[in-house]
């Protein structure tokens, strides 16, 4: 699945491997391995997901080497002790804030958003940054609801006028709800400078400061004044952007150039082709919630209503834009330049979780069925000699 839009014999290729692998689904003893495959290529998922799951086969097979297996596990077992530490850390600043006392639409999304940001990265030396893109992320959450499920029109806008202003101290005028959100988010916001100023990097603040408005003022204030998601303009770059900048100042922040800082506000194609891709994606396996909201249509409703379609071919249409952006996406991974790799590796891994949270449903906010099952995995059971 690592081909590019402009590649048809690859295509073809691909195509015959697929015909191929589902004659093959019910022969042992590779059943398993290849239904993951044909479910979720090895290209489209969570490293530490499919490591976790790989484990287990590969102690099956007859290649087994058995130190390299102990090793695996251990290996596995020790950044697990890690990540329950950070998640329970995660926890604690979530109760600290106490949104969900506060705010009536909150939803309890600490497991959920951890899990989200250990697939982008997982790797032991970067713990003080997942701790604070989960913060991040969990009150994205309330911003996303903010928008598209609690608040009116006319509170929206007061909403964005804030954001622009970047004035957190003079919130009198809004409504109660909106002044404990920035309550929270300005405590996130002072404890981000603090660790920029611990790795000498606060310069970069403007930098963040401007990408934080990104998902409050330029999509959203969109969509206030039209009251629609259109599927061409659904690019929503809302946390993407956040998340890759923030993750570069905290590890890479005394060596990042001011090319490279500038490149990422322009929002360059890749985040363009993750964030296309997310939205699709949501929209696709969120339609019922979305026919709920007043104000807000999927981009999977715009498109039935506009193209005079049905929902069959609809979702069709979608899955066919998704399969595009994962197009676009691989070309310019692949055509990185060195300085942007890391980068670019943020938005692949980035779009590896669309993949898989959305794969059969919206296991972000319905997170009982596979983001359960997946969490468990990775932050409960441990692996057993």
């Amino acid at each position: 699945m690592l081909g590019t839009n402009d590649e048809p014999i690859l295509k073809e290729a691909m195509d015959f491997a697929r015909g191929h692998l589902e004659r093959m689904k019910g022969e042992e003893p590779r059943t398993a391995q290849i239904g993951r495959a044909l479910e979720t290529p090895f290209h489209r998922g969570m490293r530490r997901l499919e490591a976790r799951l790989y484990i287990p086969v590969y102690a099956k097979s007859k290649a087994c080497i058995a130190i390299l297996l102990e090793l695996a596990k251990l290996d596995f077992n020790h950044l697990q002790s890690i990540h329950q530490a950070e998640i329970q850390s995660f926890y604690v600043w979530s109760e600290e804030f106490s949104l969900m006392k506060h705010l009536p639409f909150y939803r309890d999304r600490v497991a959920e958003s951890y899990f989200w940001i250990l697939g982008v990265w997982f790797e032991p030396q970067y713990s003080t940054e997942r701790l604070l893109i989960s913060k991040l992320f969990n009150l994205m959450t309330v911003i996303d609801d903010i928008y598209d499920a609690y608040g009116t029109i006319e509170e929206l806008q007061l909403f964005t006028n804030q954001i622009e202003r970047w004035d957190f101290q003079n919130v009198d005028g809004l409504p109660e709800y909106m002044r404990i959100f920035f309550n929270a988010f300005t405590g996130f916001m002072t404890e981000i400078e603090e660790e920029l100023r611990k790795k000498g990097t606060l310069h970069h603040s403007h930098y963040i400061i401007e990408l934080s408005k990104l998902p409050g003022c330029c999509m959203d204030k969109h969509r206030i004044q039209t009251n629609i998601r259109r599927i061409s303009q659904c690019f929503t770059c809302d946390r993407w952007i956040p998340v890759a900048h923030f993750r570069l100042t905290m590890h890479y922040g005394k060596y990042l150039s001011k090319d490279t800082l500038d490149w990422l506000l322009s929002v360059p194609k890749i985040v363009k082709a993750s964030s296309i891709l997310f939205r699709l994606v949501d929209d696709l396996f969120s339609s019922e919630f979305e026919q709920q909201r007043k104000h807000l249509d999927s981009s999977l409703q715009i498109s039935m209503r506009d193209e005079g379609i049905t929902e069959q071919e609809a979702v069709a249409k979608l899955k066919s834009m998704v399969d595009k952006a994962w197009k676009d996406i691989n070309k310019e991974w692949l055509s990185s330049l060195p300085s942007r790799k890391h980068l670019n590796l943020l938005a692949l891994n980035y779009t590896r979780m669309v993949e898989v949270i959305y794969k059969h449903e919206d296991s972000y906010t319905n997170p009982d069925g596979h983001m359960k099952d997946n969490v468990t995995l990775l932050l409960v059971h441990p692996m057993e000699d």
